[in-house]
Order: structure tokens, then sequence, then C-alpha cells
């Protein structure tokens, strides 16, 4: 006797008992249905031995629960994309802007001095600024002393020589030693222009500068 339909071989019918997808049900209970299966258990129930519906109203509860966080969850995703774009709007408008950003790269134009900013949070002694390009030093600047917070200094373009250097993206490195005799590392601040606007995987703003250094949102001091 063939047990199986017409049109159902006996290896179609082991592959669909194999498979849990063919039995899955085509969608998952909600809370309209648990009310259903409640509501005719109660129905249905033995009188002399009436069933305790707390366990129902602790697993509704908890559906109700669920339900609600899966909500908040979906509006708190909704919120933050709405936020990241209201983000890359507003960070786009800066992008050919002027700015003064925390870097460790410079755009010198030739024949023309270069404004730098250097910031310590404590007071340094034997200051160094090294100016590198893929070359190599270019020039060393000695400060005997930096004060605590930001000091603005010059550089006049001319390598070690005292020879105007070329334009182009020069690297810098800024350190002096504490009242330890500890070497600390100096932040740089440097004039540029913003290049483009990216958003990091966190969240984060992320700004490409003309010199191709990538620096966080808050790495920038002015806008121009």
């Amino acid at each position: 006797m063939n047990i199986f339909p017409s049109t159902q071989t006996k290896t179609e019918a082991l592959q669909q008992a194999g498979n849990p997808a063919a039995f899955a049900p085509e969608k998952v209970m909600g809370q309209k249905d648990f009310l259903m299966l409640l509501t005719t258990q109660m129905m249905n129930q033995d009188p002399t031995q009436p069933m305790d519906p707390t366990a129902f109203v602790s697993d509704l509860t908890q559906m109700s629960q669920l339900e609600a966080t899966t909500q908040l969850n979906s509006s708190v995703m909704a919120m933050t994309m709405g936020f990241q774009n209201l983000q890359i709007m507003q960070a786009s408008s800066m992008i050919g802007k002027n700015v003064v950003a925390q870097g460790e790269m410079i755009s010198h134009q030739a024949g023309q001095a270069s404004t730098i900013r250097l910031n310590t949070e404590q007071p340094l002694t034997d200051v160094k600024l090294v100016i590198t390009n893929s070359s190599g030093v270019v020039r060393e600047l000695d400060y005997p002393s930096l004060a605590r917070g930001e000091t603005t200094v010059s550089w006049n373009g001319k390598n070690d020589a005292g020879i105007d250097v070329a334009g182009g993206d020069y690297r810098l490195v800024a350190f002096g030693y504490d009242a330890e005799g500890e070497i600390k590392a100096v932040d740089s601040f440097v004039g540029t222009s913003v290049k483009s606007v990216s958003v990091e995987k966190d969240g984060s703003m992320m700004l490409t500068l003309s010199t191709g250094e990538r620096v966080k949102m808050d790495a920038v001091r002015e806008i121009s």
C-alpha cells in the first residue's frame, strides 16, 4: 500500500520530514492569539478543577513587556538614523571650508610663513617642533619653554640651511619635558580645509582634510 500522495515520492517525503522549516508555523503567536487561547481554555476547563490563571497572566505580562521593548528599540533606531542624517547634512556644509584642526600635517605655501598652534596640558621645557617630509627632517625649531595651554608659533618656510622649501604637505612632531624630566607629546593645530565628510560605524563624524589626514569632528577649533 502506498502511504504517500500520488504527487509525492518517498524521497521527497523524507526530505520534507528532515526540514524543520516545512513544519514551522507561518507566524509567531501574538497577544491576540494568546488571549484567545486563554479564553478557550477557561471556557473548557473542568469546573471541579479550575485552572490557576496566574501563569497565563504572568506570561501575558512578559509578552506585553517584550512587545513594548521591541517597539521602543525600533523608535530609538529611527531617532538615531534621523540624528545621523542631520549630522551628515550639517557636516556636509563644512566641505571646502577653512578650519583650524588638531593634526600632524600642514599644507605649506612656498614663500609664505605657516602658523602653527601648540597645545600642552602642563608647562614644558626644551620643546622641539620637528618638521619633516618624505625625504626626512626639513626644519627643527627649538623653544626654551612652553606654558600650559595654547601657544602660536610660526615657521618661515625655510629649512635648516636657511633655504626656502617647496610648497606641499609637511608632517609636524612636537614634544618637550615636564618637571620630572619625562618626555611629553605636544598637540599641534594647523590651518587647513575640509575635503570630505564621512560617518564611522560607531556614528562618529570624520573629516578628511586637504592634507589627506582624517580627524574627528571635535578636533576642529575654528571654521571660516
